[in-house]
């Protein structure tokens, strides 16, 4: 069992059914805690070059049949696996994120002092959070960590920065080995990928950041 420590990063992210989570419902989840120097901290069991854990969420036909045209044109594969034998109930990803949690964080009774939920675009997965994963977000800060605002500020105040989600691009930045496995909008590979972008921040245009 890893040791239990403060300022851990728990980083998530959902590929779901559309973009409303009022409407939508999640589709796979995919969850890696890193120290706060982004160094991975793999679940026990998990393979360090995995990293972190990935599910299909069981779905119901009318779940699947409600799937945005952009979902249904494009993630055919994720609504597929939905309604698989492989795929689990949303509330028992729940039980596993928050079990992956208590294994390697503190979680203080301040609650801007919890583990802090980071990712790309990372607010519209926290309101599934909300939804779905209610134990987790009890155990999370009310802060994010949200590299889409650093990358929009490079954008605009560093131009010649610009960071490639691709498979070359996250090996190289990657804090650690790592396996690849999927695409753009896998959840895990997504995760890796803003880690990644992330440690090419800090180098980059967090220059003050201790190495």
């Amino acid at each position: 069992m890893s040791e239990r420590t403060l300022g851990n990063l728990i980083w998530i992210d959902l590929e779901f059914t559309e973009l409303d989570p009022s409407q939508g419902a999640i589709m796979e989840a995919a969850m890696i805690v890193t120290r706060p120097d982004l160094t991975p901290v793999p679940p026990p069991g998990i393979p360090k070059e995995v990293g972190g854990l990935r599910f299909p969420i069981a779905l119901s036909e009318e779940q699947v049949a409600g799937a945005s045209d952009w979902v249904k044109q494009n993630q055919k594969e994720h609504l597929a696996r939905s309604r698989s034998e492989d795929a689990i109930p949303v509330e028992k990803v729940d039980e596993l994120f928050v079990g992956y949690l208590l294994t390697c964080c503190e979680v203080p009774d301040s609650i801007s002092r919890r583990p802090l939920l980071a990712g790309n675009s990372v607010h519209n997965d926290r309101a599934y959070l909300i939804r779905y994963m209610p134990r987790l977000c009890e155990l999370l800060s009310y802060r994010l960590l949200d590299v889409s605002t650093l990358k929009e500020l490079a954008n605009r105040w560093h131009a010649s920065l610009e960071f490639s989600k691709n498979p070359e691009t996250i090996r190289q930045w990657y804090p650690a080995e790592v396996s690849l496995e999927g695409a753009v909008h896998d959840a895990l590979f997504d995760i890796k990928g803003s880690i990644a972008e992330l440690a090419f921040y800090r180098k980059h245009f967090l220059v003050t950041a201790p190495d």
